[in-house]
């Protein structure tokens, strides 16, 4: 599969009126979507990574087959994403107060306090691919080959670690979801932990989500524009694809302006 994309910076104070428009152009409600984000890094060579290890047995036989044509490609660094909800994260000691998007981001107004624990052991999971993007392509969209699959439930560093993988970092991604025909709209930040996990493993608790910082200190928003087409080898469904993404370009102009990444900003191969 490919991935064609546009992307645009949003600054903070344009993040509201941008979700009106998009809700009027797409005839639906924004989708809220929290995300955890594990960073893995390949350190063995391509080849010898065998997916037949512990819980990986519960993969169905395509989810299997897509997973280890991934793992024993090049050396990439790999993302390991999960689902949230706002109650996942811990309760606040203290109400949210000051910028209103911090107090809407902490999600600790009418929860009660007797709500169920984050169950680390029950997160699901998927692998993301993400190769680098082509280069050379006279289009102005960024293309790149992309996959995902399934994965167990619960602790993932095991099998990560068998093959051939080791945890790096993790992060959390925050923002809503828009659909405009074949276009998947997602206007996001990124948020860190407040602090530094103390073992090179992934977080088994959560903290408040109003104790998280945001990467971009202004508080802008990435607005990311995104299209899968299944056979990218068929130019003709890339062109078509390229163009309702310049359409939707066309469309937004006066709010934002979509571009085309920088390549070498997309890098996910492993020095």
């Amino acid at each position: 599969m490919h991935e064609l994309l546009l992307f645009a910076s949003v600054p903070a104070h344009q993040h509201h009126e941008l979700l009106q428009q998009l809700a009027g152009l797409t005839a639906m409600q924004p989708r809220h979507r929290l995300e955890r984000r594990l960073i893995f890094k390949a350190y063995r060579k391509p080849g010898l990574i065998n997916t037949r290890v512990g819980a990986s047995q519960d993969l169905q036989g395509n989810e299997m087959q897509r997973l280890n044509k991934m793992l024993n490609g090049g050396m990439f660094y790999t993302q390991v994403v999960g689902p949230l909800d706002e109650s996942d994260f811990g309760l606040s000691s203290s109400p949210s107060a000051g910028d209103p998007d911090d107090a809407a981001m902490s999600g600790t107004d009418e929860i009660p306090t007797n709500r169920p624990a984050y169950s680390y052991e029950n997160q699901p999971w998927k692998l993301e691919f993400r190769d680098i993007p082509e280069a050379g392509t006279r289009s102005a969209v960024t293309a790149r080959l992309m996959a995902s699959s399934s994965l167990p439930k619960g602790d993932i560093s095991t099998p990560m670690t068998a093959w051939g993988y080791s945890f790096v970092s993790e992060y959390v991604v925050e923002g809503d979801i828009f659909v405009l025909n074949d276009i998947v709209i997602f206007l996001h930040r990124v948020l860190h932990y407040p602090t530094e996990p103390q073992s090179h493993e992934p977080r088994r608790e959560l903290p408040p989500l109003s104790d998280m910082t945001l990467l971009e200190r202004s508080g802008s928003y990435v607005l990311q524009a995104s299209i899968t087409v299944q056979d990218g080898g068929n130019q003709e469904m890339m062109k078509t694809a390229s163009q309702h993404l310049f359409g939707l370009r066309e469309q937004l102009k006066s709010a934002v302006r979509l571009e085309q990444a920088d390549r070498l900003s997309l890098d996910t191969r492993a020095k």
